[in-house]
Formats: C-alpha cells, sequence, structure tokens
C-alpha cells in the first residue's frame, strides 16, 4: 500500500510538470487576416448626347375627324371602321329635304328682289322713286344674293368626302340618327408611309435640351425592330392637364405596316453633348431612380461613393457625377465593404 501511494505521486507530479512545460511551450494564435480582396477598373471619360427617354402613341400626320357643316338626319354612311378610302371618295351625306327647300326659297326671293330693284330703278329715272328708295332696293337685292350664296354652300356640305388617301379609324354615327353641325361623323388616318408621327410629351427640362430636327430611335412592343426618326416639331407652350410639352416625332420611310394608336418607346439624342464618366453596371449598388452607390480604392481602402445616373446601356452606365475619369472603381468584391474597409487589389 506505502508503494503504491508514492507512484502514484510520482505520477502525478510528472504530469503537473509536463503541463507547465507544454503552456510555457504553446505557440501564440496567428491573428486573422480582415483585407478583402477586390478587383478594380479605371473609369472612362467621355463626350456624349445624353437621351432623351419618353413614350407616345403612333398617329398619321394627315389625320381628320370628319363632321357636316349643318345639323341634320344622316341619311348614308358608306363606310364602315377599317376600310381604306381614297381622297376625294364619297363617305357619307345628309338628307336634303330642308336644306333644299331653303333653297328654292331663297331663290325666289332673289328673283324677286331683282324686280323691284330694276322697277325701282326705272321709277328713279323717271323721277318718281327717290334715290334713298334706289338705294335701299339694291341693298335688299344684294342681301338676297348673298342669302342664296348661303344656301349654295350649305347645300354643298351636305357630303363627307376623304380628305386623304388612308382608313376609317371610327365611324361615329349611323344612318338616320340627327347629328348638330360641327359634330364629328368619321374619323380617317393616312397609312403611307411618309406621314406616321409618334405625338409624345417631354418634361420642361428635356423641352429646353431640344431644338427641332434631333435624330430619334423609336421602339414599338408589336415589332422586334427599332425604327429611326427625327423630331419634326415642339409645342410652345405646355398642355394644361398633363403639364408636359408635346413633341412629333417623324418617322422615317419604312416597310412594316403600322397601325394608329401604337405605343411607342422614343429616345432623342440632342445635339449637345455632354461630359460623363462610363463604369460597367455590375459596379453600381444600392441605386434608386437615377442615383446609386459605388465603391472606389483610395490606397488600401474602400471609399463609398454616391453617383448619378445619366442612362444605362448594355453593361455600361454612364454617370454624371460622383466619380470622375481617375478613379479606381471597385467592380468585383464590392459587396463584402463598407466605408473604410481595408482591401487588396488583385488581378
Amino acid at each position: 500500500m506505502k508503494t503504491t501511494f508514492k507512484i502514484s505521486l510520482y505520477t502525478l507530479s510528472l504530469i503537473a510538470t509536463m503541463l507547465v512545460i507544454s503552456c510555457k511551450q504553446e505557440k501564440k494564435v496567428e491573428e486573422t487576416d480582415k483585407t478583402i480582396p477586390v478587383k478594380v477598373i479605371s473609369s472612362s471619360a467621355l463626350s456624349q448626347s445624353q437621351a432623351v427617354e419618353t413614350s407616345g402613341l403612333l398617329a398619321s400626320e394627315n389625320e381628320a375627324r370628319l363632321s357636316f357643316k349643318i345639323g341634320g338626319i344622316v341619311r348614308e354612311v358608306l363606310v364602315k371602321e377599317g376600310d381604306q378610302v381614297r381622297k376625294g371618295q364619297l363617305l357619307a351625306t345628309l338628307n336634303t329635304t330642308e336644306i333644299s327647300a331653303q333653297l328654292n326659297q331663297a331663290e325666289e326671293n332673289f328673283l324677286k328682289a331683282q324686280r323691284d330693284a330694276k322697277r325701282t330703278e326705272n321709277l328713279y329715272r323717271d323721277s318718281v322713286n327717290t334715290k334713298e328708295q334706289l338705294e335701299n332696293s339694291q341693298t335688299v337685292l344684294r342681301v338676297a344674293e348673298k342669302q342664296l350664296e348661303i344656301l349654295k354652300y350649305n347645300l354643298s356640305q351636305t357630303r363627307i368626302v376623304a380628305t386623304t388617301n388612308g382608313a376609317v379609324i371610327q365611324k361615329l354615327v349611323n344612318t338616320g340618327e340627327q347629328v348638330e353641325g360641327g359634330k364629328p361623323v368619321l374619323f380617317i388616318s393616312g397609312t403611307n408611309s411618309a406621314d406616321w408621327v409618334v405625338k409624345c410629351g417631354l418634361t420642361d427640362k428635356d423641352w429646353a435640351r431640344l431644338k427641332g430636327g434631333e435624330k430619334a430611335e423609336i421602339v414599338f412592343d408589336a415589332f422586334p425592330q427599332t425604327f429611326t426618326g427625327s423630331v419634326k416639331s415642339l409645342s410652345q407652350g405646355s398642355d394644361v392637364t398633363s403639364g408636359l410639352y408635346q413633341a412629333e416625332i417623324r418617322i422615317d420611310r419604312h416597310e412594316a405596316r403600322l397601325a394608329n394608336g401604337l405605343f411607342a418607346k422614343v429616345s432623342i439624342f440632342p445635339r449637345e453633348k455632354t461630359d460623363m464618366v462610363s463604369i460597367p453596371v455590375d459596379a453600381l449598388i444600392e441605386g434608386e431612380n437615377d442615383s446609386a452607390f459605388v465603391f472606389v480604392a483610395r490606397g488600401n481602402m474602400a471609399q463609398k461613393k454616391q453617383v448619378k445616373i445619366a442612362y444605362l446601356e448594355g453593361d455600361k452606365a454612364f454617370i454624371l457625377s460622383g466619380v470622375d475619369a481617375s478613379s479606381k472603381v471597385i467592380r468585383e468584391g464590392s459587396a463584402y465593404l463598407a466605408d473604410g474597409s481595408v482591401i487588396k487589389i488583385v488581378q
């Protein structure tokens, strides 16, 4: 028993000594490397037109809402929606019973005024009538003549004819309906490829950048190709309802079969160019509207900067302000960065 006890004490002493020695010989734990590897790209300075982006509806330059000058009962509407029409083609007529009777009455009044004026002139020559009576009879004659001209003209306006080659977009009345003078009866639109324009709205800022004649690109959801055109006209006053300034974009000649009312997206390129910086789109973070952030390398640190975006094109972002051409923009690794992060640039 004594021997066993001595061995146990010796063993415990040996273990304690070994533990002390191992603790003294333990190496210090290496500190973690907090440097974040990133890839950078140099931004490119360029002078380029910042496109004006807008949208609108396709219309024909030669379109008309046709109506009768006078009111009456519609006798015939000779076309329907979608029909192709030729310039000068008869499209609709009014019942002329009433206007024809008025015309006959005016003709009788004119003939009577002629007879009265002739008789008064003869009596004046014989010194029976006064000069005042002669002048009054001539005035009555002229009034009757003008009234006859008015009714003849109104009778000619009981027919609607096409003002251009095109198509019937809308038929607004039917045979037998009572219409007022000036109320639209038919809406027709030219379909010549040279007649098409896109009518769109511009903000005051975009309107001020345009002078007229600028090149434009037009995209329709209905067609895969991009159409070209130019600014035909700019309004000199804003729309009361929307507050926008209207612009008309004339589309260059084409082979596509367009239709009135197609929705179009329009990019207009002003002649004045703007100084911008080009960077990859994937360098942008936290984008909202025309604002976003990027990280740039400043030595071995990352600096977060806000930038203003002019527009995006493919894999490039065109920047108006926030970075310059000398900036080293961080393209890869920015997702792991915060402002002031320590970085290591890798190839």
